[in-house]
């Protein structure tokens, strides 16, 4: 793997943390679902060379492989990279930071890149995406939305910025991609989201109950966030905590 520094900004704890929660937590049940389901609709498994930038612990990269995908990816830090090699020896693993990545131009037919693109220069990482990319190739991505709910939780994740729908359209384009489908997701849970942020502020013990809540609530909260994803295939909600989208790299990037 190369040696690339961490960022300061995204903690050991923080990874940690990550680790602990990302196969039963209601919000990345809800994520996974509505990224393979796009998997499914748009990338054939058949030598289909997907790659996960910020792969974190590898929860994802598992998911991957079982659908018989070329797996490759990356993180910043080396401790869940570790994890990732112990548990899927086979899947090829770099340490990489997303602007400045280990590969020759179009290496991949997929990629992969959810909840890292607020934490990075976003131009200059999709510009090395463009540059991976076969020509035609697709992006599928995640990030959160709304500036207004800017809070405690972005800095402690090390973000540096939230997106409108209209922001990360323009930066997708600039950046050579056409747009497939952009969609915002947690639209059913923004309400408990806005009052968990509020609380928090004045209570820290609430930061703890929406990162590890009750097994009872957060089977509830699951089947919330599944049945979003579900229906957001007929209905396109007006708002929600994330964007999530679907992006093609044009053949020619003028």
């Amino acid at each position: 793997m190369n040696t690339v520094e961490p960022s300061p900004s995204f903690s050991h704890e923080r990874l940690r943390r990550l680790a602990q929660i990302e196969r039963w937590h209601f919000w990345f049940a809800g994520r996974r679902a509505l990224v393979e389901g796009w998997l499914a609709e748009y990338v054939p498994p058949a030598g289909q060379r997907v790659y996960d930038v910020g792969c974190g612990t590898g929860a994802l990269l598992e998911s991957l492989q079982r659908r018989d995908y070329w797996v490759a990816g990356s993180d910043l830090r080396a401790e869940g990279l570790q994890a990732v090699k112990q548990n899927l020896p086979a899947v090829r693993l770099v340490q990489a930071d997303a602007t400045q990545l280990p590969w020759q131009s179009e290496s991949f037919d997929t990629v992969l890149l959810l909840d890292v693109l607020e934490h990075v220069n976003d131009c200059a990482a999709l510009r090395e995406l463009y540059r991976i990319l076969q020509p035609g190739g697709r992006l599928i991505l995640t990030v959160p939305a709304l500036p207004w709910l800017w809070s405690y939780r972005d800095e402690a994740a090390g973000h540096l910025r939230r997106y409108t729908r209209r922001q990360l359209r323009a930066v997708l384009n600039e950046s050579g991609f056409e747009v497939r489908q952009i969609r915002y997701y947690q639209f059913l849970l923004l309400p408990l989201v806005l009052a968990t942020r509020w609380l928090g502020r004045r209570q820290p013990v609430w930061r703890e109950v929406e990162d590890l809540p009750a097994p009872w609530l957060n089977w509830a909260l699951t089947r919330v966030n599944l049945f979003e994803v579900r229906l957001g295939r007929w209905l396109a909600w007006p708002c929600g905590s994330s964007l999530a989208a679907v992006c093609q790299r044009r053949k020619a990037h003028t």
